[in-house]
């Protein structure tokens, strides 16, 4: 994954390099089974800053296929010059996450990605963009949150163990940087990995 523009805003750099430890600590948590290469899908995408995190913490695993939505096209135009995959294939769409489903042409996915959600500000929209992550995985597939909030996450997770998705690590950010615009809000706050399968 080759990064060709900068990060747009400050501390983003330091966020970023402390998402890929998070990464990386919760995929091993999970024990993550995902070899050569896999599809990737990031909702809700934004400028998709953790697209460089996720290849590195994905490793030995190579991303064949990358795709990110969002509904501003201001930040897919400047997601869409910043990343560059140059062994596999990178999409940057302007899309509503609750309705992957219409866009054609899509595979099913190994990994679904939604990074800062935000359930309990919008519930009915999350429980459409909930539905529509666990819809787009493979059967063997996993779907990777964070979250900003403490109350916020356990919603999460309450809202996915009720659509039969299995929680199979959830860790709490030990270095997250606090935010103070409100408070208890912090960078990747928390992080947790779900398998639509029944164990």
């Amino acid at each position: 994954m080759i990064q060709k523009l900068p990060f747009s805003h400050r501390g983003i750099e330091g966020d970023i390099q402390r998402l890929e430890a998070l990464l990386k600590s919760v995929f091993s948590a999970a024990q993550l089974e995902l070899t050569g290469k896999i599809s990737v899908l990031n909702l809700a995408c934004g400028r998709a800053d953790e697209t460089g995190a996720l290849a590195a913490a994905l490793a030995p695993a190579k991303i064949g296929f990358y795709l990110g939505v969002d509904l501003r096209a201001d930040t897919i135009a400047e997601a869409r010059e910043r990343w560059h995959l140059p062994d596999g294939e990178i999409e940057f769409r302007e899309g509503n996450a609750a309705r992957i489903g219409r866009i054609e042409s899509i595979p099913e996915f190994d990994l679904v990605f939604i990074r800062h959600q935000n359930y309990w500000h919008e519930p009915l929209v999350w429980e459409g963009i909930l539905l529509e992550a666990l819809a787009a995985l493979k059967s063997s597939g996993y779907l990777v949150c964070t979250s900003y909030f403490d109350v916020e996450h356990e919603f999460l997770v309450a809202s996915l163990r009720e659509k039969g998705a299995n929680v199979l690590a959830n860790l709490r950010h030990p270095q997250s940087r606090p935010l103070p615009d409100e408070k208890g809000k912090s960078v990747d706050r928390y992080i947790a990995v779900f398998s639509a399968i029944h164990a």
